[in-house]
């Protein structure tokens, strides 16, 4: 089944073939569930409105970072929670 891909610019040829077969893979499984695509559609915005709103909520109110600085951010303090805790 060919599906719509959103444009990625950018991307590399293995990153669009991995995208166009993840898109392939979830609309398979919507079909096997009975879900149709525009309705699948609806969920992954949702889901999509939610994370901007999460990672929104952690850059302002949580960690005071800007939004574009939130991974980095995250990735060190991370890698500082697990050096801690192996040196206890």
């Amino acid at each position: 089944m060919d599906v719509n891909q959103p444009w990625h610019p950018g991307e590399t040829p293995d990153e669009q073939d991995a995208r166009r077969q993840a898109y392939e893979r979830l609309s398979a499984a919507a079909r096997r569930v009975g879900l149709s695509l525009e309705r699948l559609s609806d969920v992954l915005r949702q889901v999509n409105t939610n994370e901007t709103e999460t990672r929104r909520f952690l850059a302002d109110e949580v960690y005071g970072v800007p939004d574009e600085h939130l991974d980095d951010y995250l990735r060190v303090r991370m890698a500082d929670t697990t050096r801690e805790k192996g040196t206890e």
